[in-house]
């Protein structure tokens, strides 16, 4: 069986099953941000703001994945640039991000943009461990084949239990103890 811990429910064929083992939840107190471009790396930012998101949607948005993309413009945002598949592929301070732009974030990243000049950093939610989802897989290590983590901290969890019979397939941002498992891809 293969499994999947991303947020987003992948596309599964029989064989596979999903468990978001990350939650996400808005940040308590938010700024409103500032009616200028943005720079958005996980739609979960746009999903989690708390104020009015209209005078928002005119603005030019920067992003990275075609996922985030077609997200963005399923949300109104009228004039969306993706700039790659991960943050370092976005070049600040080059041509074509603007001097002034506020980025969209949440509590984890792998690429701090608010140290950058000319960004508003604006955080609006937080990624914790979906430990249900955590215990299931946990559990059902034993019948599972492969299995696909994007995240660092949800490595670190799994890698809490035995799961020297599995083939782990990781993100570059979440390095694996290779002596954990089977292979690590």
């Amino acid at each position: 069986m293969n499994v999947y811990t991303q947020l987003n429910e992948p596309s599964l064929d029989a064989e596979s099953k999903w468990f978001p083992c990350l939650i996400t939840e808005p940040t308590a107190e938010q700024i409103v941000a500032p009616i200028q471009p943005l720079l958005v790396t996980h739609i979960d930012c746009v999903r989690h703001y708390q104020h009015d998101i209209n005078p928002l949607l005119d603005q030019t948005v920067h992003c990275i994945g075609s996922i985030t993309y077609d997200r963005l413009l399923e949300a109104g945002f009228k004039n969306v640039r993706m700039h790659g598949l991960v943050a370092d592929d976005i070049k600040m301070n080059s041509q074509t991000i603007p001097n002034e732009i506020t980025w969209l974030h949440g509590n984890r990243y792998s690429k701090d943009f608010s140290k950058f000049n000319g960004v508003t950093a604006t955080q609006t939610f937080t990624t914790t461990i979906n430990n249900p989802s955590i215990s299931k897989v946990v559990n059902m290590s034993k019948d599972i084949t492969n299995l696909f983590v994007y995240s660092s901290l949800v490595l670190e969890e799994l890698e809490k239990h035995d799961m020297t019979n599995i083939n782990l397939h990781h993100v570059a941002s979440a390095e694996p103890k290779v002596y954990n498992w089977k292979t690590t891809t």
